[in-house]
Formats: structure tokens, sequence, C-alpha cells
């Protein structure tokens, strides 16, 4: 089973941009996944930058404030979202749990595609021509909207996304999401599945049939501690990041690799 590390919402607090760019040197992480609609997001991509890592960046698209680590302040690049009701007030992002899953807001597309647009030229832009732009990071369960599933889609398909990380892997058979799969389905975009690490350590004999699986990770400090603080693998333990990258690497039959090996050794979708 071949295995990406990726470190989660680059960008968001100088705390995280820390400790995300001091996973990546200590080799716990082979990917990072970028915000760049944070004010944040600029110290991330010096660090990047400094540490030679810009290449193992790539865009995580972002339509909702984060409620859950961070009491961001994340605001939209264009000035349609920023005055759309459905996703932003005053000026910012709502809290993703507050967006409107209405079907009557598929006819907002337009605006969210012109958002994502926008974050995709600036990332590009911040990170000269060096980054990943053949993943993206969607997280659909956390922008979840009709607009956005259309608006994927579309832009996948503009742009030639190779993969999309939609959700993880626990939230893929759940029925309510069933609408929100088709409308943002592209057949020619992998769909890589993905998990917490602390799931996937509890749990990877049933996950035995997949041949590549990402591992997100929300690298942090606190209270002293260098943690993974996904909230799903904060309710149940907190023990520090660098066990559970001890752990993983005494597993057998798992090789690490990043999101550009992906690319050169799968040619063929059944692997």
């Amino acid at each position: 089973m071949r295995i990406i590390i990726n470190a989660d919402d680059f960008g968001k607090s100088p705390i995280r941009n820390k400790a995300i760019d001091d996973a990546f040197k200590q080799g716990m992480v082979s990917s990072v996944g970028t915000i760049v609609t944070g004010k944040y997001f600029q110290d991330a991509i010096n660090k990047a930058d400094k540490g030679g890592y810009l290449d193992k960046l790539h865009l995580h698209f972002n339509f909702a404030a984060n409620s859950l680590q961070e009491k961001s302040e994340d605001a939209p690049l264009t000035e349609a979202m920023k005055k759309d009701s459905v996703f932003s007030k005053e000026g910012k992002f709502k809290e993703y749990k507050g967006l409107s899953k209405r079907i009557s807001d598929i006819r907002k597309w337009r605006v969210v595609y012109n958002e994502m647009v926008a974050q995709y030229n600036f990332f590009k832009e911040a990170t000269k021509g060096k980054a990943d732009y053949k993943h993206i990071d969607f997280h659909l369960w956390y922008n979840l909207t009709g607009a956005a599933s259309i608006a994927l889609n579309l832009f996948t398909r503009k742009y030639k996304i190779d993969s999309v990380r939609y959700w993880p892997i626990s939230y893929w058979k759940k029925r309510r999401y069933r609408l929100f799969r088709v409308l943002g389905w592209n057949p020619r975009v992998k769909s890589i599945p993905a998990c917490s690490i602390f799931y996937f350590l509890t749990k990877r004999q049933s996950l035995s049939n997949y041949k590549i699986v990402e591992l997100f990770c929300h690298p942090n400090y606190k209270d002293g501690m260098f943690i993974d603080d996904t909230p799903s693998y904060l309710y149940k333990d907190r023990r520090p990041m660098q066990t559970q990258i001890t752990e993983l690497r005494g597993l057998e039959c798992v090789e690490f690799v990043s999101w550009e090996e992906v690319y050169c050794c799968v040619t063929d979708p059944k692997q």
C-alpha cells in the first residue's frame, strides 16, 4: 500500500505554519495542502520557499471559515463571493457548519467557479510555478453545496486536474452526500481515498483493498506538545505527532510516497 502523508491547512495561522514547516523538515509529511484565503498565506509560502519544498505544495480550496482549530478570518478573493450571502457575511467566509445546503443555491455555481479560478491563479503566482497544480484538496464535506460541486466539476475539466481529495473514506458511502458526489464527478479525475492517521492506524485491515491512501493530518503545537489536532483524532487520543509517525513507519508492506510519485507510478487506474 502506498501512503501519502499530507499536512492540511498551511496558511491558517502562524503556529500552524510553524508546525507544518517543522513536520516537513523532520520528514513527517510528504505533501502540504495550502489555503490562500487567509492573512498568513504568504508566511506559509515564505517558509516553504526557504525550506525548499515549494514543489510539495498543492492548493486546498476554501469557501468557509474554520471554526474547529483556529478562529480564522478567511475571506474570498472575488468581490462576487464577498457579497454573496450564501457563503459570506460582511465580506468574510461563514463558518462551514452554516453553509446552505438548499438545492436552489445550485444557481450560485458561477460565483464559486470564479472564486476557484481566483484561488488557483493566486496560488500559482505565489508559488512561482514551482508547486503541484495537478492535485486539489477540496473537502466536499467541508465546502458542501450543490454550487461548489458543479463548479468543481467544471474546474477540474477546464484546468485538467488529475486528482482530488473529496472527503474522508468514512464519509464516502453516506447517502446524504450522494447528490453532491454525482454533481462533482469527473471520470478523468482520480479520487484518492483519504483518512486521518488515527483512523488508518486503528482500521488498517479494513483498508487493505486500497493501493493508495492519503493520510491527512493537522500539525500544531498545543500545551507545549507537537500534535496532530485533526478533530476526530483529538477526541480519542493526544499522543505526540512523532509517536503517530513512528508507529506508521513501523508497519510492514507500506510505501511512503508524495503526489508527484503517484503521477509517475499510477498509469493504470486499477493501480
